[in-house]
Parts: structure tokens; C-alpha cells; sequence
């Protein structure tokens, strides 16, 4: 019998008697153990539940993306709930604030497997066979969720035309730097014609905390944040985490700051507060 460790629980994790997240309960009895650590700064928290675990299994194995794994076949339901999937890894970009590129190496597409969740890091920079596949699946699923951050530069009028024929929830795209700002208002004005005329169905993750973005401050993070709004998305901050063994501190200040940004229903308020309703153009 197999036993997976995650050293947290995470809105994706997989679900199951054999899935854990604690040490090991009185008298398992499990042949192999392997423990999946997916943030470098859990790796402490991975290595002793590592020690905890082979007090009473002689097999346990620990990797993950964490430790550089680049990621071979997916398995459904094995590291993430079912109905999450991912066709690929891997991505062609080489954005300074990612680690994909570094961690998975080159886009590498991979077997498809049914779900209706699509965690790709680029999904929509794979060959259009691939998406094609892709999409053929999801036309069976539903609702569709693209949770990923979507590169916006590579939403053509092809990958709408196909998002036309799935049930879509919602996608989201990414908005990481100033000049990305662009690209986003093409992306979502495609989208609105004839995909989803709901904001919600649109969602983009906004990097915040990033000094690449110049001297970062919460004012600057916030006309990203209220411009994405504009745009016609549904903004989500998303605080920037480096490849450490410690996780980067940020203060009180912008942890309160990020958690405001991040519930779409004090979001709406927020705006109608803020900004009245504008055009993308």
C-alpha cells in the first residue's frame, strides 16, 4: 500500500485514506511512503515529516516541486484532487519572476487525461494539435476552470473560437508587469465577444511585491490591481514568493492590503467606492 504526505492542505490537494498531511497515525501499514513538498519553504516541514514516517515504513521517498522535480506523466488524483489535470509542463517564457522555465525546463506536452480543472503553466503555447485534444475533452466537462495564469499574448482569435464551445467557469489570466497591460485588454476584449460577458468569468492574478516592478509600493500594487479591474477582470493579488528556503516576510501592512484583494465580493464594494465603470480601450 502506498501513503502520500503533503506537509499542507491546499484547495487542490487530493482527498483519500491514504493521503495525509501529519505525521503517521498508531500501526499504519503502508509499503511504500512518498511525501510531495510543492514550496521550497516547506521543505523543513517535508525532510521531518520524512523522519517521522520512517520510524514505521522503511520505503519513503521525498520529492517534488520543491526539489527541482521537473515533473514526469500525470497521474489524476494522485498529487491533486480529482478532476484537476495537467497536459503539460514546462514553458517557453522566461519571465525573471518565474520558476517554471528554471524548475520544469522547456513546454513538454503530455499524455491528456479527463478533467475539468486545467492547471498548465502555459497551456495555450502547446502546439495546436495539443489544445485542440485538449479541448475536445473539455467539451464533454463542465464547468471549465483555466486556473493556471494564462499568458494573455497568446489568446488568438483560434483559442477563443474553441473556448466558445466548452462550458466555461472561468479563466485566468496573468498581469504581472506594467507592459503586460496591453495584451490583457486584447485578451478580454476577445473573451467578451461571444465567451463570457460576466467579470467573474474572467479572473487575472496581479503580481504584487515583485521589485522588478520598480520600487514596489502597496499604492503602485493597488492602480495594477484597480487598472486590471478596468480592463473588465476580476483582480486577485498575488504577494511574490522567491525561490528560498524561507518564505519572504512581508509586513502587516501588506498582508492586510493583499487580503482585500483577494475576495471578489469586498473587491466589487471596493470599486464601486474607487472607480466607476470604464472602458478597455
Amino acid at each position: 500500500m502506498l501513503a502520500r504526505v503533503f506537509p499542507r492542505k491546499t484547495k487542490m490537494s487530493p482527498t483519500g485514506q491514504d493521503v495525509y498531511f501529519s505525521p503517521p497515525p498508531l500501526f499504519p501499514k503502508y509499503d511504500e511512503v512518498r511525501i510531495s513538498v510543492t514550496f521550497t519553504w516547506d521543505i523543513k516541514r517535508g525532510i521531518w515529516l520524512k523522519k517521522q514516517w520512517e520510524v514505521v515504513c522503511n520505503e519513503v521517498k521525498i520529492g517534488g516541486p520543491a526539489f527541482e522535480d521537473p515533473g514526469a506523466a500525470f497521474a489524476p488524483g494522485e498529487y491533486l484532487k480529482r478532476g484537476a489535470v495537467i497536459t503539460s509542463r514546462g514553458c517557453p517564457n522566461h519571465c525573471r519572476h518565474c520558476l517554471v522555465p528554471e524548475r520544469e525546463g522547456k513546454l513538454r506536452e503530455l499524455p491528456i487525461v479527463v478533467g475539468n480543472k486545467i492547471m498548465d503553466n502555459n497551456l495555450f503555447a502547446c502546439s495546436r494539435t495539443h489544445i485542440d485534444r485538449v479541448f475536445d475533452m473539455l467539451k464533454k466537462q463542465g464547468p471549465v476552470v483555466f486556473s493556471g495564469g494564462l499568458d494573455a499574448t497568446r489568446l488568438n482569435d483560434y483559442i477563443i473560437e474553441r473556448l466558445r464551445g466548452v462550458s466555461l467557469e472561468c479563466l485566468y489570466l496573468a498581469f504581472d508587469t506594467e507592459s503586460a497591460e496591453r495584451s490583457l485588454i486584447k485578451a478580454v476584449t476577445g473573451l467578451r465577444r461571444g465567451v463570457t460577458r460576466r467579470r467573474s468569468s474572467i479572473a487575472c492574478y496581479v503580481l504584487i511585491g515583485w521589485e522588478g516592478n520598480g520600487t514596489e509600493t502597496i499604492e503602485k500594487a493597488e492602480q495594477r490591481l484597480i487598472r486590471a479591474w478596468e480592463i473588465g477582470t476580476m483582480p486577485y493579488a498575488m504577494l511574490y514568493q522567491p525561490n528560498s528556503l524561507e518564505k519572504k516576510k512581508y509586513s502587516l501592512e501588506w498582508k492586510k492590503f493583499q487580503r482585500k484583494w483577494i475576495r471578489p465580493a469586498i473587491i466589487r464594494t471596493r470599486m464601486k467606492e474607487i472607480v466607476p465603470r470604464k472602458s478597455t480601450k
